[in-house]
C-alpha cells in the first residue's frame, strides 16, 4: 500500500485475478509477494506465453531451499527483492520498469 500514493494499486490474493488483469492489459506492473513455488512458476509462464510485456517483481523472504524454483523463474521476472526490503529502493526502480524515466 506504500505505493498507492503514487500509483493506482490493486491488491488481491487471487492469482486468477492477477492473470485476468494481465490478459486485459489493465496492469502496467505486477508485484507478487510470494515465495517462488510451482503455482507462481505456472503464473509467470502463462503471462509470458500470452506475449505480455507486463513487468513482474517478486518479493519474498530468501530461503536457499527455494533457489531451484527461483532460478527457473528468474529470467521471466524483472526484479526480485528479498525481505526485509527497502520500500524506497523498490519505488525508485518502478519508473525504470515502467519505462517512465
Amino acid at each position: 500500500m506504500f505505493l498507492q500514493n503514487h500509483y493506482k494499486v490493486v491488491a488481491t490474493t487471487s492469482l486468477d485475478a492477477v492473470t485476468a488483469m494481465i490478459r486485459n492489459s489493465s496492469a502496467d506492473l505486477v508485484i507478487l509477494d510470494s515465495e517462488p513455488n510451482e503455482t507462481i512458476e505456472s503464473l509467470i509462464t502463462e503471462v509470458k506465453n500470452i506475449s505480455c510485456e507486463t513487468p513482474i517483481i517478486l518479493t519474498y523472504v530468501y530461503n536457499s531451499k527455494l533457489s531451484k524454483v527461483e532460478n527457473k523463474i528468474k529470467p521471466s521476472v524483472k526484479e526480485i527483492f528479498y525481505k526485509p526490503f527497502d520500500l524506497n529502493e523498490i519505488s525508485s526502480r518502478i519508473p525504470t520498469l515502467l519505462n517512465v524515466v
